[in-house]
């Protein structure tokens, strides 16, 4: 048995999606999950689940997100659409917009078909990272780095840590963004400096906001709060609004 939710709004056809997957799991609480992407499928895989039950619960419970979006993934799995309907595990399809063949095959078997269109609205940043799957922007936190905007730069935290967004994560942006402008400002080319020339010329005009010592002192601060914090010696979120703060 399959659901499938579908269409060019990505935020409503996801969250519907979710919250069909978040319902299974509450009333198959034995059943294994398993998450299928453009990434790790393939027909092995799909015949696995298709037809197996594990050892030790009764069924699997499998949510496939934007498989046909690639040609010849979409080709493969439509072929096998009646295999997963008759299958005594659970799969929940999330797409885009699927062409006339793509759709009619799904229809044909599916149990449940939802579409979602897009109202003639631009989504807001918030919105558009959502239809995504995604929480925030990591290259904002990098470009507001380079910026020198404190004020906004700790407000992007905050708004990170209220969606429980790893700190490590965001200081993975910061180290790079330093290390770029380093880079920069060191060298006449972005060949030399070992960057895209895009992220060249932004890095140099960064570069600008902070002097050569500053951010020599930053790259060692991110340095010892990153290694520190995995020793368990400081807490790796405060350490690191404390840098913002003194940036």
């Amino acid at each position: 048995m399959f659901f499938l939710f579908h269409g060019d709004d990505a935020l409503k056809a996801r969250s519907a999606a979710q919250k069909t997957v978040v319902a299974a799991k509450k009333k198959h609480a034995d059943a294994a999950f398993f998450k299928l992407n453009s990434e790790n499928f393939s027909v092995d895989k799909l015949d696995e689940l298709i037809a197996s039950q594990g050892l030790f619960f009764s069924k699997f419970l499998v949510f496939a997100d934007h498989v046909c979006d690639d040609t010849d993934m979409s080709e493969l799995l439509v072929k096998k659409l009646k295999d997963i309907k008759e299958s005594p595990n659970f799969f929940v399809f999330l797409e885009g917009k699927l062409n006339k063949k793509e759709l009619e095959k799904f229809e044909k078997h599916a149990e449940k078909v939802e579409e979602f269109l897009k109202l003639e609205r631009k989504l807001t940043k918030k919105e558009a990272l959502a239809a995504k799957g995604e929480k925030i922007d990591f290259f904002e936190f990098a470009n507001t780095l380079g910026d020198k905007n404190k004020k906004l730069l700790w407000t992007l935290y905050q708004d990170a840590l209220a969606e429980s967004v790893n700190s490590e994560e965001v200081h993975a942006m910061f180290f790079w963004q330093v290390k770029s402008m380093l880079a920069a400002i060191k060298s006449a080319n972005a060949t030399d400096a070992g960057l895209n020339p895009y992220v060249f010329t932004k890095s140099k005009a960064y570069a600008k906001n902070y002097s050569e010592e500053k951010l020599k002192k930053m790259s060692s601060t991110l340095f010892d709060i990153y290694h520190k914090a995995h020793r368990g010696e400081i807490d790796f979120a405060v350490a690191l609004e404390r840098f913002i703060l003194e940036i």
